[in-house]
């Protein structure tokens, strides 16, 4: 019984510099729009579970 081939998915190629250009500035964007937009209570109880992740973390070892 013989074996199909395995096929290989092609992705299309990165683009150009242009594409490149957009994507960062799109990336960017996105980044400063929910820095922005997220109160200050939602930034303080993430660093605060981080803390406490990391204190877990070294209490463990």
């Amino acid at each position: 019984m013989p074996c199909e081939p395995v096929r290989i998915a092609k992705y299309p190629s990165k683009g150009g510099k242009i594409t490149r250009i957009i994507g960062i500035v799109l990336i960017v964007a996105g980044v400063i729009l929910i820095i922005l937009c997220v109160p200050l209570w939602a930034w303080l109880s993430l660093i605060g579970a981080a803390l406490m992740i990391v204190g877990l973390l070294l209490l463990r070892k």
